[in-house]
C-alpha cells in the first residue's frame, strides 16, 4: 500500500490532470463550435431580410431617388423587423458608417466602430458579427459602378436562444464528466494492476533495505519482480557464504595462534 501511494497514486493523479485539461479544451471547443453553428443558422435567416431591404434600396437607385429620400426603404425595414420579434433594430449606413435609416427613431450619428468595421471592411458581401448579447448581420450595398455605398445592419437579440445555450452547456458538461469518470476508472485500474509488478519490485527493494526476508513476498515466475527477487536471493546467499568463509578464516587464524603458543611453551 505504501508503494501504491508513493508511485502509483502520483502517476494516476498526473494522468487525471492531463485528462481534465484535454476534456476541458474539448468542452470549450465544442461549445464554441455550437455557438458558431447557431450564429450561422440565424444569419442565414437574417440574410433573407437583408436581401429584401437591399432590393428596395436598388429599386430606389434605379429610379434615381436619393437614398435619404427613399421612404419605401424605411417602410421595408419596418416590415422586415416585424417578421421576427427577436430583431431589435435594423439600420442602413453609408460607406462612412453614418446611419442613414433606422427603425429606431432615436438612432442618429455613426454606428458602433466595431460593427461599422465589420460591415464595411468585410471581404464577404453577407457578413455577421457575434457578441455576448447580440448577433449583428447584414449585407453590403454597392452602387451601379460597383463601389461600396453602405451596408444593411440587422441587430438580433441572442436572449431568445439562451435557454438552448444553457441546455447544450448542461449536456456537454454531463458528457464531459461521464467521459472523465469512465477514463479515470480505466486509468486507475490499468495502473493499479498493469504496474503491479513494479510495485513488487519496490516492495522487494524496501524489504531488502530494511533487512527483511524478501521470500515472504509472493511473486509470479517470469516477471521482473521474480527475476529481481532471484537476484536478491543470490546476493543474500553470496553474502552468507562470504560471511561464513570469513568466520572460518578467523577461526582458523585463532586455532593457529593457539597452537603456536602451546608449541612455544
Amino acid at each position: 500500500m505504501k508503494a501504491f501511494f508513493e508511485v502509483h497514486l502520483r502517476l494516476v493523479m498526473t494522468v487525471w490532470m492531463i485528462l481534465v485539461a484535454v476534456l476541458s479544451l474539448l468542452y470549450l471547443m465544442n461549445f464554441m463550435k455550437f455557438d458558431s453553428l447557431m450564429s450561422n443558422v440565424v444569419s442565414s435567416k437574417l440574410d433573407v431580410i437583408s436581401s429584401s431591404i437591399e432590393t428596395s434600396i436598388m429599386k430606389a437607385e434605379r429610379l434615381g431617388i436619393p437614398l435619404k429620400s427613399a421612404t419605401n426603404v424605411l417602410d421595408s425595414m419596418q416590415k422586415a423587423k416585424s417578421r421576427d420579434e427577436n430583431v431589435t433594430e435594423i439600420e442602413v449606413i453609408d460607406n462612412q458608417g453614418k446611419i442613414v435609416f433606422s427603425t429606431d427613431k432615436k438612432a442618429t450619428g455613426f454606428i458602433n466602430s466595431d460593427i461599422s468595421r465589420r460591415a464595411l471592411k468585410s471581404t464577404d458581401k453577407n457578413w455577421n458579427l457575434s457578441t455576448e448579447e447580440n448577433l449583428y448581420s447584414g449585407i453590403q450595398i454597392f452602387d451601379s459602378f460597383g463601389n461600396l455605398s453602405g451596408s444593411v445592419v440587422i441587430v438580433y437579440d441572442k436572449a431568445s436562444f439562451y435557454s438552448v445555450y444553457l441546455l447544450v452547456r448542461l449536456h456537454l458538461l454531463e458528457m464531459t464528466i461521464a467521459i472523465f469518470l469512465f477514463f479515470a476508472a480505466v486509468v486507475f485500474l490499468v495502473i493499479r494492476f498493469g504496474f503491479a509488478d513494479i510495485t513488487n519490485v519496490i516492495k522487494l527493494i524496501q524489504q531488502h533495505s530494511e533487512g527483511k526476508d524478501s521470500r515472504s513476498l509472493s511473486v509470479t515466475k517470469g516477471t521482473i519482480s521474480y527475476e529481481f527477487a532471484k537476484q536478491i536471493k543470490q546476493s543474500q546467499e553470496m553474502q552468507t557464504r562470504v560471511a561464513k568463509e570469513l568466520d572460518d578464516l578467523q577461526d582458523l587464524d585463532k586455532g593457529s595462534s593457539a597452537k603456536k603458543v602451546i608449541d612455544h611453551d
